[in-house]
């Protein structure tokens, strides 16, 4: 592990000037580094400015993470603004004079045998996105997304006569009770309706930033710039567009067949909008993990699956690096961090009781297990995979843990839960399409009206999650992207997970057949961390390719058989 804390001359807090200072100094050693026979000074150099990343990068996860704690907090606001507006162009600076010179060095092959060949092909991903003449319009991206998360942060809706946050709203959808299901419903759109002109209003400036940029760099649009910005070397749009069309011919089927079967169950030809979220045949009843139960639970699952993860959860509680229970004015979603210059992996939830907390839990849990297992890893470019293959860590520890689940839950419920998980993950691939595909057509229509955005989530959203009606809601169709935080701040960051599930769902497979085999890949590949590209994660875990094209129908003939769609078959584990 580098960490920065070692360094004498480490400051209290990190100012721009310290910054731009330390890189002056990296960079008038490029020339003698340059010059030397052999590449040790190169190496030397890179030591260095690894060690200064990963300080200020974690630098800047503390202050974004405190940030995330309480959005309306002024202090830590004016922090997390200093980092956004001052600290990061300064970093991105000197990094991009940093990365240029590196990949045209002749000693880049010395840097790429000492930590490997994907360092070199990750840095180059970085050159266009960590172009200076951009600098001023990610500060002013970075900002508009923080406008975005404020505001959503502070949002509050009334159901069923109290006044509760949009995440409990959400949560409340999946209630039994009929009627408490359309008031939640009804109630989270209608806040995200409300506030359309705003939150449009942040993502068309956000839109026109990014195509400025993909203009600035000679690009016709932002979408080449967008997969440089998820750091991809293993495939592009055109194999995006493969992966949908095998979702569209195999998984929205077998979507269609649970969504007849779930409305049949409640009694309607066609399953509503507001009933979506609950399955008579698979939902649990709202409260029933409480969040003062839910650490506790989760630690018993770890030890049981391995001591190795347990020790990592209970490091984790000891040192208060879960932040665990929904509030107000908290950030939401979920996510988790990397504190590499301490060593140290911190996750960030929104737990409100229901079982989707389990889900999020275990998900980010994932995250922080490949976090602690790469720690090793010198690169801190290198700790973390592409997010595409990051993924499969998170999603994959959702299936690995289920058969715990019965430390949550009791043994009817927690067989529901672990069918429920499949039917999630049919849903899931399904909607990230409709996200993906709808990127692509807003950063290749740049110029489109907010009407004409809502209209294209529509129509999208029709090909990929048909069988839902929102007769007299139409509207509520295309809110639903407003609250989908990703569009905003990380554009093309969503196909990742329909790529991982498909590894995810192949270690459950392997799990169902040998629970040791499958605890040993996922600790293998949490231990490769970033250094393979996502193709090549695949398969040293032995599991077939996302662009397989047989693939997609294999996983849905085994996810339908597990939920019981009539003609539906399994498939083996991968060899």
């Amino acid at each position: 592990m580098i960490a920065y804390k070692h360094f004498s001359d480490r400051p209290e807090t990190l100012t721009a000037e310290f910054v731009r200072e330390r890189y002056r100094a990296l960079a008038g050693r490029i020339e003698q580094a340059e010059q030397a026979g052999a590449p040790d000074a190169w190496l030397a150099l890179y030591a260095d400015w690894n060690a200064l990343k990963s300080y200020v990068g974690s630098e800047g996860r503390r202050i974004y993470y405190a940030l995330s704690k309480d959005m309306n907090d002024p202090r830590r606001e004016a922090a997390d603004k200093y980092i956004r507006e001052q600290v990061t162009p300064a970093a991105e600076e000197g990094d991009s004079t940093l990365v240029n010179a590196l990949i045209a060095s002749r000693h880049k092959d010395g840097i790429a045998e000492r930590y490997s060949r994907q360092l070199i092909r990750i840095l180059e991903t970085t050159v266009e996105p960590l172009a200076p003449v951009n600098s001023t319009l990610r500060v002013e991206a970075a900002d508009l997304v923080n406008r975005y998360d404020k505001r959503v942060a502070s949002g509050e809706v009334e159901v069923d006569g109290r006044t509760v946050t949009l995440m409990v709203a959400r949560n409340l959808q999946n209630s039994e009770h009929a009627p408490l299901r359309r008031q939640a419903f009804e109630a989270y759109r209608r806040w995200f309706l409300r506030e359309r002109e705003a939150l449009a209003g942040i993502y068309h400036e956000l839109v026109q930033l990014r195509d400025r940029m993909a203009r600035n760099l000679g690009h016709a649009n932002f979408v080449r710039l967008g997969y440089l910005g998820m750091g991809r070397t293993d495939y592009g749009p055109a194999q995006a567009a493969l992966f949908r069309a095998a979702v569209r011919e195999y998984a929205v089927p077998v979507q269609q067949q649970l969504y007849q079967n779930q409305a049949q169950a409640l009694g309607t030809p066609i399953l509503k909008a507001w009933d979506v979220e609950y399955d008579p045949a698979l939902s649990l009843p709202g409260g029933i993990v409480p969040v003062g139960t839910q650490l506790d639970a989760l630690q018993r699952v770890f030890d049981k699956l391995s001591p190795q993860l347990g020790a990592h959860f209970t490091r984790m509680r000891s040192e208060g690096l879960i932040d665990l229970e929904n509030r107000k004015g908290k950030r939401a979603g979920a996510y988790c961090t990397n504190l590499s210059d301490e060593g140290r992996v911190a996750i960030f939830c929104n737990s409100t009781g229901d079982a989707s907390d389990v889900a999020t839990l275990t998900h980010e849990m994932g995250h922080a297990f490949q976090a602690w297992e790469s720690q090793e890893i010198e690169a801190v470019d290198l700790h973390w995979p592409t997010s595409d293959a990051g993924e499969i860590h998170s999603m994959g520890m959702e299936f690995l843990s289920l058969r715990h689940a019965g430390e949550f839950f009791s043994a009817e419920h927690a067989e529901r839960f672990g069918r429920l998980r499949w039917k999630r993950g049919v849903d899931l691939i399904c909607y990230i399409c409709v996200v993906d595909e709808f990127q692509h057509w807003v950063y290749e229509h740049a110029q489109a009206s907010h009407d004409e955005r809502d209209a294209a989530w529509r129509r999208i959203w029709d090909v990929y999650k048909p069988g839902i009606d929102f007769g007299g809601v139409e509207d509520y169709k295309h809110a639903r992207w407003y609250a989908q935080g990703h569009l905003f701040f990380a554009p093309f960051y969503y196909i990742d997970y329909a790529i991982a599930e498909t590894g995810a769902m192949q270690l459950a497979l392997v799990d169902a057949q040998d629970h040791e085999r499958a605890m040993k890949v996922f600790l293998d590949l949490c231990r490769i961390g970033g250094t393979k590209s996502v193709l090549e994660i695949f398969a040293a875990a032995g599991l077939r390719s996302p662009f397989d094209p047989t693939l997609m129908r294999d996983l849905m003939a085994h996810a339908a058989g597990v939920l019981g769609l009539a003609g539906a078959g399994r498939i083996p584990a991968p060899s």
